[in-house]
């Protein structure tokens, strides 16, 4: 029963008459007393539609009304609605007046109105409405219809809370509701608190703000476990030492007397057919706020409330499954496209807010293949209301790269299993790691979840979601992501392969224009020619250094083939399958070594337009040939030294640090010990390159091998040159075998290419004689330069092979060798002997 008294607030009107005039004068009389005037209505239809929208407490009804339907048609129906009413009306007949009696109105005002009549008729009105027992059962009814009218068609928990309190205040007086929902079985536990503001409206709470204060309550700091607030069968009114224990269990009666100075509460549980811990509470700030009435009358709806409560989880539920599924879709529509990870993501970010609101979102790659193409940190994060990208870089500047990497190690665990983090589960966590700091004091986020994506059974990346809210989210909400991330695995697989694809490709790209490049600018021989002891032992340090990974320096003067060797080394060693690539130190700018050899990426300096890989990107896995390593400028050497080390390197331009698997094989013609000693080679550097040093003879040391390798050389430029070249004269083979070849072999395949080009017949006869501008030896100038004096059977020697040379291998007779050195020819003959010095053959060669 609700009685009447002086804090009971007027009622609301609402005025059912077609004279505007009466209509606009009774609104002033009632407002001038403090009746709440819900509006006007000049029709049945009208009416209808008012009620319908806004209920009020008393109609004022017009018998006489234009339409089709009269004042007695609405009275019928606010009859069945239960809404008490007043007939209004000027000339009332015998017959009119019976059927006006049969709606059983509270009461008749005769036009024109005096304002005492019509405030007198309301207040008996009232009074006969609200003591008559027909009165109490239209209460009764009237607020089990309001519920569930009020609700019947709402498919949201705000909104229904809303409607809820809204009407509960019509008839119980509060200050604050709270509707807990506890599902033990699902993991789900959540609660909505509404304050009733001045103008009799009310507005959300946030629990998790006030809740935050209890820190101290074993229950709040693992609301994913359990229901924070666990009253069990708690029921009924609490005043006084009642409300004070009930503080004492209950947290958010606790919170709410402490902050909102709240000094009664009244409970009611809420039957759901499923398994719940669900219950409403309404709480005052009087002392004595509730009384057993109010109780009882509250107590009327709780079955309607139970009832649109279970269809309301019904439709969450099915709603939740509803937006997993265009989740779902969203997410292979986004990962269909060819964006960028970032707008991918910004994509998927905006589909899962619908469902679970966050305001941050991450995926963090967990697999051990990190390339610099892979989004490893890649987040987006809510501005505005719209997703965009995170600037992790300016974000993580502000801590060193140490303790990022500490913090993303400590992280790893809970990256590859679904964890959930909120209140003081975040708090803590985020104490004890620096990201988990950063992100809370720089994006105010208190509640995170991790969900890891896999590939073949696999952890490859984690999802992330991340809120601003202290109990954002639940172990319900976390099994959702689980389910998303099913999709995400189909969605990333792809990617990953298309990423594979697009790496190898460009690797493969790379390769094609470096082979091409190769085949025009380099000339390789087949295989190695020779037999003499040098190129034995030659031979026997191939075999013995290629099966392992060291490192490979080969020394030797230019033309000795120091590449052909290299290549030897690669093709008998466990990386042949894998790519040989070479650079030439000496062949580029100082300023594009750098590039050639590490890469860059696009807008790095002037000039770079795309991004490129570089050599050792290229050779990974493979053999790297460093050609002219001596040639290599001072500032480059530390990289190289740190890359040979480490076996990781950096774009030129870029911001992460890329593994590499090269194994490195270093060539010059330089005397490294000189240049290390002049400062012009790092020593550490030497060191680290003189793993295993490989000297190549010169031509002049393996006379015996000339012969081969010209035949070899003839067969080549014949089919080169398309002429049938069939041997060599023996003039010409004498001086080849008597020259000193300060180019070596290049010279050798040189001068042997110059003659058959001017050859006239199928027997390749030299052009001119061999002449070289530089020293016999091809080490006197490098001697005199540095003052080294030569052995006198050396000099000899020298000399001796000059002259037979220049008198093309002859000793006797005008312009021999022996003329020249203008010594006897028996004495000659005797140094030849002496020094071991080959003379060519006398018959001729075919």
């Amino acid at each position: 029963m609700l009685p009447v008294n002086e804090s009971t607030p007027l009622s609301s009107i609402l005025i059912v008459e077609d004279e505007f005039l009466i209509a606009n004068d009774l609104r002033r009389i009632l407002t001038k007393a403090g009746y709440q005037v819900e509006g006007i209505a000049g029709s049945v239809a009208e009416a209808r539609k008012r009620v319908n929208s806004q209920r009020p407490d008393i109609v004022l009804l017009d018998i006489f009304l234009d339409g089709q339907e009269t004042g007695i048609d609405l009275a019928h129906w606010l009859k069945e609605q239960a809404i008490p009413f007043v007939f209004l009306s000027a000339n009332l007949t015998d017959s009119l007046l019976e059927a006006a009696k049969v709606t059983q109105p509270f009461g008749f005002l005769t036009k024109p109105f005096r304002e005492r009549d019509v405030l007198s008729t309301l207040e008996i009105a009232r009074y006969r409405h609200a003591h008559s027992e027909e009165a109490k059962l239209r209460e009764q009814q009237s607020i089990q219809i309001a519920v569930n009218n009020a609700s019947i068609h709402i498919q949201e928990r705000e909104q229904f809370c809303l409607s809820i309190a809204e009407q509960i205040n019509r008839f119980v007086p509060f200050s604050y509701l709270t509707l807990r929902i506890g599902l033990p079985d699902e993991s789900s536990f959540s609660g909505l608190m509404l304050e009733k503001t001045n103008d009799n409206t009310f507005k959300r709470v946030n629990m998790g703000a006030l809740l935050a204060e209890e820190a101290d309550d074993p229950l709040i700091e693992k609301p994913d476990h359990e229901v924070p607030d666990r009253l069990g069968g708690q029921t009924g009114i609490f005043v006084g030492d009642e409300f004070d224990r009930l503080c004492q269990e209950y947290a958010t009666a606790r919170a709410c007397r402490d902050k909102f100075d709240v000094r009664s509460a009244v409970l009611f549980p809420i039957p759901l057919k499923r398994n719940s811990v669900t219950t409403i509470m309404l709480s005052s700030k009087e002392v004595s706020g509730f009384t057993e009435g109010h109780y009882q009358t509250v107590s009327l709806v709780c079955p309607q409330i139970a009832l649109t409560l279970d269809n309301l989880l019904a439709y969450e539920e099915l709603d939740r499954r509803r937006h997993t599924k265009a989740i779902e879709l969203a997410i292979a529509n986004a990962f269909r496209t060819e964006g960028c990870m970032s707008e991918m993501l910004v994509q998927v970010a905006q589909a899962i807010n619908g469902l679970l609101p966050i305001d941050l979102l991450a995926l963090y790659r967990t697999d051990e293949v990190q390339h610099s193409e892979s989004n490893l940190e890649t987040t987006v994060h809510k501005v505005q209301g719209k997703f965009e990208l995170l600037e992790l870089q300016t974000l993580l500047s502000t801590i060193s790269q140490p303790v990022h990497r500490d913090a993303m190690a400590a992280l790893r665990l809970c990256l590859t299993k679904p964890t959930l983090h909120v209140g003081f589960q975040f708090t803590d966590q985020a104490d004890e790691n620096a990201l988990g700091e950063l992100y809370r004091k720089a994006l105010g986020v208190q509640s995170i979840m991790y969900a890891p994506v896999f590939l073949g059974g696999q952890p490859v990346a984690s999802l992330i979601l991340a809120s601003k809210s202290p109990y954002a989210f639940t172990y319900k909400d976390l099994h959702t992501l689980q389910d998303i991330n099913v999709q995400m695995a189909l969605a990333l697989n792809n990617v990953f392969a298309f990423e594979r694809i697009k790496r190898l490709s460009e690797r493969l790209e790379q390769e094609k224009t470096y082979l091409a490049d190769e085949i025009k600018t380099t000339h390789n021989f087949g295989e190695i020619i020779g037999h003499s002891l040098a190129i034995q032992r030659v031979f026997t340090h191939i075999e013995q250094v290629a099966p392992t990974d060291a490192t490979v320096l080969i020394l030797g003067e230019t033309g000795t083939g120091k590449e052909l060797v290299a290549r030897a080394v690669h093709n008998r060693s466990p990386r042949k399958g894998q790519a040989f690539i070479k650079i030439n130190c000496a062949a580029l700018p100082a300023q594009l070594i750098e590039s050639e050899l590490f890469g860059h990426e696009r807008g790095s300096f002037t000039g770079a337009t795309e991004k490129r890989i570089g050599k050792f990107e290229l050779a990974n896995g493979g053999t790297l040939f460093l050609d002219e390593i001596g040639e290599l400028p001072l500032e480059l050497q530390a990289k190289l030294l740190r890359a040979i080390q480490e076996k990781e390197i950096e774009r030129v331009g870029g911001k992460s640090t890329l593994h590499i698997d090269v194994r490195i094989i270093a060539a010059t013609n330089r005397n490294l010990q000189q240049e290390v000693a002049g400062g012009r080679f790092r020593t550490d550097l030497y060191y680290r390159l003189n793993v295993f040093p490989i000297l190549i003879p010169p031509l002049r040391e393996r006379a015996e091998d000339i012969q081969r390798l010209a035949l070899h050389f003839l067969k080549r430029i014949s089919k080169k040159l398309g002429k049938p070249l069939t041997g060599i004269a023996n003039n010409a083979m004498s001086q080849l075998l008597t020259y000193a070849w300060p180019g070596n072999i290049r010279e050798l395949e040189h001068v042997l290419e110059r003659a058959a080009i001017l050859s006239r017949s199928t027997t390749l006869e030299l052009a001119e004689p061999l002449r070289s501008p530089f020293p016999a030896d091809g080490l006197l100038e490098d001697e005199q330069r540095t003052g080294r004096i030569q052995p006198i059977e050396d000099t000899m020697r020298s000399a001796i092979l000059a002259a037979l040379n220049q008198s093309g291998g002859r000793i006797r007779g005008r312009g021999g060798a022996a003329e020249l050195l203008e010594l006897k020819p028996t004495t000659l003959e005797a140094r030849i002997k002496k020094l071991g010095i080959s003379l060519p053959p006398r018959s001729p060669l075919t």
